[in-house]
């Protein structure tokens, strides 16, 4: 079987929930304390971090910087009104336990078959979300150092699940849901040809997460600490990509 190169592991790797990110120039980036990082991705806002999903989008050249923060906080808001509404439906915020009345299946085997590639979920359609045990267990082995309440096992497992979550919702009202009624057209000549905004929809999901979790930080950070027990130096590139847009929006 032809193995997977390390970049081409870590492009996969950054597929599986920060929404078809792709990592940062491989070049070696300032070393930083995970406590101090932690501190710092506490703080960062959901406009920063919907300008960071922005930077992953394919699209984004499309729109400027105006447009990209009214579209963040569209999608943000889509999250968190979906979630309320999963909730009143369900009468649960347990991601497991909607899980069970929506229909889906659960798996959690370690890593992917054939084990090549570094995911950390992934919803598959239509009825199956899958959590690879193996970044679980990983990352919640660094709660206690980091002081993240995120990287607690079980906080760790809802979260990525809640993100699935909010993929079959999206899927099963895909005719209404802002995430995907949105588009922008991609040209017109001959025929108009439109296109929905990935990145909306990760943000949307984050937002989602959150707020059927009731979390008071972003699970936007795990994009960062998820990565750190595989590849510190591209979580330092990643932290350091996420202090830059911070600092840009200050000086704004």
């Amino acid at each position: 079987m032809k193995k997977t190169g390390r970049t081409e592991k870590l492009k996969k790797l950054f597929h599986a929930f920060g929404g078809g990110s792709t990592p940062a120039p491989m070049r070696t980036s300032p070393e930083v304390p995970l406590e101090e990082m932690v501190r710092k991705l506490e703080k960062v806002t959901e406009e920063s971090w919907g300008l960071y999903a922005f930077d992953r989008e394919p699209l984004s050249g499309k729109f400027t910087t105006e447009q990209k923060k009214a579209y963040i906080r569209k999608a943000n808001d889509c999250g968190r009104q979906w979630a309320d509404w999963i909730v009143e439906e369900y009468h649960t915020r347990s991601p497991r336990e909607l899980a069970g009345k929506m229909g889906i299946r659960v798996e959690t085997p370690p890593v992917p078959v054939g084990g090549e590639l570094v995911l950390f979920a992934q919803f598959v359609q239509p009825d199956e979300i899958t959590i690879f045990t193996d970044c679980v267990d990983k990352a919640s082995a660094f709660e206690k150092k980091s002081g993240c309440p995120l990287l607690k096992r079980e906080n760790l497992s809802a979260i990525l699940l809640a993100h699935e979550l909010f993929h079959v919702v999206e899927e099963r009202h895909a005719e209404e849901i802002f995430t995907r009624t949105e588009k922008v057209e991609l040209w017109r000549k001959p025929f108009s040809n439109r296109s929905t905004i990935a990145c909306l929809s990760e943000i949307a999901a984050m937002a989602f997460a959150a707020r059927l979790l009731r979390l008071t930080v972003s699970p936007y950070m795990l994009d960062v600490l998820l990565v750190y027990p595989y590849d510190k130096n591209m979580a330092f590139g990643l932290y350091e990509e996420i202090c830059t847009l911070m600092r840009e929006e200050g000086n704004r």
